[in-house]
């Protein structure tokens, strides 16, 4: 009874996209970890963060699974980013007809629609099969993305390739390889532009970084299985 109790608490916090207390405890335990290691911490994260945005491709090889990392809808709509994701989608699909897509992402926001419904319509509307289109509408966050695509991706014996914008590459990949799925990332965009607004995204996807792996790392190292469970 006490389980389900918890269990109700959790998905419901969840559900309103809202930081439980082991998200806070890993956030707090992130800020000591860089003040202790006087920034050098969260500097390597953002070394690693600009080379792989700056490094990456744009495009992959054949047969594989392409995996579209969700985004938060604007008035029901992919935004910009998300549509440069799903256009890069249908160019990979278009250039080979064994590869397929999955969608992620579920409804955040004040969305009354799926992330991955959304992007979709998009690929629908670019000429691409439905039957080549696979959706995971439960996730909220880039962790749940991969951790529910999991399933599906056990189900197709092809290469994962991981769509997403430079700036979040990353982060995907570190998420990705922390539950054992080795994958191969495609930048949507053709070259890393750098502006003030693609400089600060990529000084808050190192925050993320950090925070991320103080909790998979302190995880591991208390053998705490409820966290390992939710990080990798």
């Amino acid at each position: 009874m006490l389980q389900s109790q918890m269990l109700k608490k959790i998905m419901l916090a969840k559900h309103k996209n809202k930081i439980d207390v082991d998200g806070y405890s890993m956030l707090i335990l992130s800020a000591v970890i860089m003040i202790a290691t006087a920034g050098i911490s969260y500097l390597i994260c953002l070394k690693k963060i600009i080379t792989t945005a700056n490094k990456t491709s744009h495009k992959c090889s054949d047969n594989v699974v392409v995996c579209v990392l969700g985004k938060k809808l604007v008035r029901e709509k992919p935004d910009k980013e998300y549509i440069s994701r799903l256009n890069r989608v249908s160019e990979i699909l278009k250039g080979d007809e064994q590869s397929q897509a999955i969608i992620l992402g579920g409804q955040t926001g004040k969305a009354k629609i799926s992330e991955a419904f959304a992007g979709k319509k998009i690929l629908l509307k670019n000429n691409i099969e439905s039957s080549r289109i696979n959706l995971e509408e439960a996730s909220i966050n880039t962790l749940e993305n991969i951790k529910n695509a999991i399933a599906l991706l056990k189900e197709k014996d092809k290469k994962i390739v991981i769509v997403t914008n430079r700036y979040h590459l990353a982060r995907a990949k570190q998420m990705a390889e922390g539950f054992g799925l080795q994958v191969v990332l495609c930048a949507a965009e053709d070259k890393l532009n750098v502006t003030p607004v693609s400089i600060f995204k990529l000084l808050i996807e190192a925050l993320h970084v950090h925070w991320y792996l103080s909790g998979h790392y302190y995880a591991h190292l208390t053998n705490n299985h409820r966290i390992i469970k939710r990080v990798g």
